[in-house]
């Protein structure tokens, strides 16, 4: 059996830079392609539901009503205009052209002056039930507020039984941004990772260079490593620039420790560089390994990840079927360092996942690499 020789493994580790830089198409993947997914991404994903359309039908006409509708104005949550009946409010939410109706009642002032209930019918489109929950929340705080302002009472004299204060830590103004831009590193790392080392040395599989490798000496260790190595490298500056955008651009705040971030975002490139490198030697087609890398690497990612919905609430069997990608530790990672800032001893399990991963995979690498071509 064969040593490992570096001096073997350092030469496909440099033809392999030497392909790269003779590739454009690589080089726009790995760097151009990480900056347009976090700019067009970062600015598109908004999880705070704001400016919704509200159709409003006043039928008091009176001080109150339109104190009423001031305070929906002010909001910054609804986007208010008017309509001539409740019907036409019915109609535009069918059409989409509004997301709320509200509807006051004739004697609305009259009601709430005299100290009973202002009657207010509220309709909502139901069918987005992600946006309905948060659109309820603002009802009921408009719903306070503007029942201060019809009776001019200050916050202070309401009396209550218990007062709660809320203060968010981490994210004091709950930016959507500072929450979805980092883990959208996560997705935009291994859409990279997996997809250069696929259709690269697939490319190779088809153009018959990989047969000229297969006859050197080296073994299947180095020539996973020399070519698993300059990728790993490549990946990490795309990350390094989905970094600055994220700090510069969107003015996410970084808590926590580099050398965390640093040695968590290794390990996450080496396991989906892994991931792609297996789907490689099986398949040694471009157009399979696209649809394999699609369906293995990218929708786990975005879909299991905790990118867009919380592990913690999907049902176990899901869980642990989340588990078994990177990006699911990775996730938390990246997250935790940019607003909380943990050491890594508070996330070594974290780590160690991660590790085992990548090693699990390489493994898997050198069982599946064959010297053969058949």
């Amino acid at each position: 059996m064969m040593r490992f020789s570096m001096r073997r493994m350092s030469a496909i580790f440099s033809k392999e830079f030497k392909h790269i830089f003779r590739d454009p198409f690589t080089l726009l993947m790995a760097l151009m392609l990480p900056l347009a997914i976090v700019l067009i991404l970062g600015n598109s994903i908004e999880f705070n539901v704001k400016s919704i359309n509200m159709a409003y039908h006043d039928a008091d006409r009176t001080e109150s009503s339109r104190k009423l509708l001031e305070t929906f104005a002010s909001s910054n949550y609804f986007r208010p205009f008017s309509i001539d009946n409740p019907e036409r409010g019915f109609a535009d939410i069918i059409d989409e052209r509004a997301r709320v109706m509200v509807s006051v009642a004739p004697d609305f002032e009259k009601n709430v002056l005299g100290g009973g209930t202002g009657h207010v019918q509220v309709l909502l489109d139901g069918a987005d039930n992600s946006s309905v929950m948060a659109v309820v929340n603002y009802l009921n705080t408009i719903n306070q507020k503007a029942y201060l302002k019809i009776l001019d009472m200050p916050q202070s004299m309401v009396t209550k039984s218990l007062s709660f204060k809320t203060r968010y830590l981490f994210n004091p103004e709950l930016n959507s941004r500072w929450f979805s831009v980092p883990g959208l590193s996560a997705v935009i790392i291994a859409l990279v990772a997996i997809m250069l080392t696929t259709l690269t040395i697939c490319r190779e599989w088809e153009r018959g260079s990989m047969e000229m490798l297969l006859s050197t000496p080296a073994t299947s260790l180095e020539i996973i490593l020399g070519k698993v190595l300059p990728y790993a490298i490549l990946s990490f500056v795309g990350f390094v620039l989905v970094f600055v955008v994220a700090r510069v651009v969107f003015g996410v705040p970084f808590t926590g420790h580099y050398i965390t971030l640093i040695l968590g975002t290794l390990l996450f490139i080496l396991g989906y560089l892994a991931i792609g490198l297996f789907i490689s030697v099986s398949t040694h087609k471009q157009e399979v390994a696209i649809q394999f890398a699609c369906i293995i690497g990218l929708l786990p990612t975005v879909v299991l990840s905790g990118f867009v919905f919380p592990v913690e609430y999907m049902s176990r069997g899901y869980q642990f079927f989340s588990s078994l990608f990177p990006a699911r530790f990775y996730m938390d990672i990246t997250r935790d360092q940019f607003l909380k800032g943990s050491s890594m001893v508070d996330l070594w399990v974290l780590f160690a996942l991660l590790g085992l991963q990548a090693l699990a995979l390489m493994a898997a690498c050198l069982v599946r690499f064959k010297r053969t071509l058949e």
